[in-house]
């Protein structure tokens, strides 16, 4: 095809040099900018149609205004009216924004390229690829608006859509608007607006916004997803589900590189795994291992519920709760051998073995010895739990055990092997009998669990409450150790006291409680009157579904006794004694034994003197105990919404996509679906 001629393409191009696409433009750059020009064409001429003067452009035309070029196979320019209709092989090119499709409407007073009905697609200087149907590109102000549908997919294939949108090339920018939903990097989202940076690849989430990452989903009032980083923030009303657990918040920050979360603002987190529940301002989350902080008035609330449905659960609120999971041989060997030395000592029973040596010796006198013996023994087992912790004294759970497996030198081992007539054994060249009995046992990769409570412990059960200055537990021996003035009232009227305690759990029950060291017990009799009193160096109870059964006191016991006639309280009675133990049903004292040096005494309560009717340190604290729930946590405690959520009705269906990126996204899932058991096997 011929070019058009330079005298022909002057003669129709010479209006157009003085045609301004806006008014108002005099002079400089602006002038320039404005005016719109033809540059290249293989054939043009003037044509009238419907009475309309038309400047007929054919075959490669170029045009250029605002510092753009419209390239297209021809053009029907309206110079009255001030518009271009372009057809065919229609790009738009400005810097690095380019736009195709197959024709367009290019008003220039609007300095606007309209494309309608046909396939459009704009790319930008990151190789992002947006595609509709409906889009107007203003080459002025170098932005672009879509409506009726859209897609954005990048170069890394990550894509987002709505019903409409804007791109703005100086931002580099795109806003998605309605129905809006995005896949990236394995995650899904939709939300009512997104706002996404090409700059630093960072999307923002507003109003109604839910993310779901495999299993796993997210909702929020409003979000921020930065890409390179992979750090997530959501804010408003924050919701999350996971296999596990469900979790609340006002805001969230999430780094998946680390799988480390911080969440504030009304916390809660329901661990259906351990049955509880977690309530803070602040929680600081570690995935693996598992790790929780909290802090800002944080509560623990241990859900427990009987056969018939009936809950009782335990709250628990301290300064700082701290809750995290190890494997076994991860955690430090000396915390490892304190734990199972805690155990051992805490199956000790110093009665029965009192009583086995008393039989034994075959007389009282050996009985009692041996009888102080074992309390002795089991003071000095507890002896290394007496320490008051902290977070800077505890030996550290995360520094990795030493390797400690004991193995034999080569020639020890070849030694054993001719003794034993193994030295003719014949082995493959490649295996030795040394290394074959030389390798190690494989870690120990079961899963323990720490809890830890420091500074203004509170702890209430319908029967039971505790007040203490922190609080430790672990998995590996199951007891719950208590620390500075600890205080525990049972069934309300009984209060016991000790510089320490321990209570060991057996099959996720209470199996046996420990006071070491001043324990004293209180059981309130008359209000403000009279008081049951036991005081011994050391106590241990035992309990039968939840309930003491029997009771020993160690080391010196000084007992004080209430004793009715007639429903009217008369005497009393008081007991010193080496050992004492009590048996109880259902809560009320059966029998009481008195071992060696055994002092009784008995007075009338009429003529007993205030100081008379009160052991030596006799301390009772009603107004410390936390009467309700209340007491320890004013948080409530929001309903689960597990089965709202699965299935989610609102998992994005990608429509646009679908139509723009056809079987695109339907890849992607059938990918993600085919890699599911994996994820589970690695979970």
């Amino acid at each position: 095809m011929r070019r058009v001629s330079i005298l022909t393409a002057v003669l129709i191009a010479l209006p157009f040099l003085t045609l301004h696409a806006q008014d108002g433009h005099d002079s400089g750059q602006q002038d320039r900018d404005s005016l719109v020009r033809l540059l290249q064409a293989d054939l043009a001429r003037l044509v009238e149609i419907d009475g309309k003067e038309y400047r007929k452009v054919v075959g490669d035309a170029v045009f250029l205004h605002n510092d753009t070029y419209l390239y297209c196979d021809s053009a029907y320019w309206n110079v009255a009216d001030e518009y271009i209709d372009a057809i065919g092989s229609i790009r738009i090119v400005q810097e690095n924004t380019v736009l195709t499709g197959d024709s367009i409407k290019y008003v220039i007073p609007e300095n606007t390229a309209k494309f309608r009905g046909h396939l459009v697609e704009l790319i930008d200087r990151d190789s992002n690829v947006l595609r509709t149907n409906f889009l107007d590109y203003n080459t002025k102000d170098s932005t672009a608006l879509f409506y009726r549908g859209g897609a954005m997919r990048d170069s890394d294939g990550n894509l987002i859509e709505s019903l409409t949108g804007t791109y703005s090339s100086p931002l580099e920018r795109f806003d998605f608007i309605g129905s809006v939903e995005m896949f990236s990097d394995s995650l899904f989202f939709v939300c009512d607006t997104l706002n996404y940076d090409t700059r630093n690849e960072t999307a923002r989430f507003r109003g109604n916004t839910q993310g779901w990452y495999g299993d796993n989903t997210i909702s929020s009032g409003a979000g921020r997803y930065e890409r390179t980083v992979e750090k997530l923030y959501f804010r408003k009303n924050v919701h999350i589900l996971t296999e596990d657990y469900e979790m609340w918040s006002d805001s969230l920050y999430y780094d998946r590189l680390t799988e480390y979360s911080l969440l504030l603002g009304n916390v809660q987190l329901l661990d259906t795994v351990d049955n509880a529940i977690a309530l803070a301002g602040e929680l600081r989350y570690w995935n693996e291992p598992r790790r929780a902080e909290l802090y800002r008035q944080p509560a623990l609330v241990v859900i427990d519920e009987n056969e018939e449905g009936v809950r009782d659960s335990v709250f628990m609120s301290s300064d700082t709760l701290i809750y995290y999971t190890m494997r076994m041989c991860d955690v430090d060997s000396a915390v490892v051998e304190a734990a199972e030395e805690r155990y051992r000592s805490a199956l000790v029973d110093p009665m029965e073995q009192s009583k086995k040596s008393a039989g034994t010796a075959g007389a009282g006198r050996s009985a009692s010895s041996s009888s102080g013996a074992a309390s002795r023994t089991q003071a000095q087992s507890s002896a290394a739990s007496l320490r008051q912790p902290g977070p800077g004294t505890l030996p550290s759970p995360f520094i990795p055990a030493e390797d400690t497996l004991m193995t034999a030198p080569p020639a020890v081992v070849q030694d054993s092997l001719t003794v034993a007539g193994l030295d003719s054994l014949s082995l493959p060249d490649s295996v030795s009998v040394v290394d074959s009995l030389m390798l190690p046992p494989p870690p120990d990769t079961t899963e323990v669990s720490f809890v830890e409570a420091y500074h203004h412990v509170r702890i209430y059960k319908s029967d039971i409450q505790v007040r203490c200055d922190s609080l430790l537990f672990t998995s590996i021996d199951s007891i719950a150790r208590l620390f500075t003035e600890p205080v525990l009232w049972y069934e309300i009227k009984s209060q016991i006291t000790a510089d320490s305690m321990q209570f060991l759990f057996r099959n996720q029950t209470l199996d046996r409680g420990y006071l070491f060291a001043n324990a004293f017990v209180i059981s309130e009799e008359v209000p403000e009157k009279y008081y049951h009193q036991i005081k011994s160096p050391e106590m241990i109870g035992y309990f039968v579904n939840s309930q003491v059964s029997r009771f020993d006191a160690l080391g010196g016991v000084t007992a004080m006794f209430y004793v009715a006639e007639d429903s009217v309280i008369t005497t009393m009675n008081q007991k010193e004694c080496r050992l004492m133990t009590g048996r109880l049903k259902d809560g009320q004292v059966q029998r009481i034994l008195y071992t060696e040096n055994i002092k009784s005494d008995a007075y009338p309560v009429w003529d007993l003197a205030q100081e008379k009717s009160r052991l030596r340190d006799f301390n009772w604290m009603p107004d410390l105990r936390p009467s309700s729930r209340y007491d320890v946590t004013a948080r409530g405690v929001r309903p689960s919404r597990r089965s709202e959520s699965v299935p989610s009705p609102n998992f994005p269906s990608f429509k646009y996509a679908e139509k723009y990126f056809k079987g695109y996204m339907k890849g992607i899932m059938r990918e993600i679906d085919s890699r599911k058991p994996l994820i589970w096997v690695e979970r």
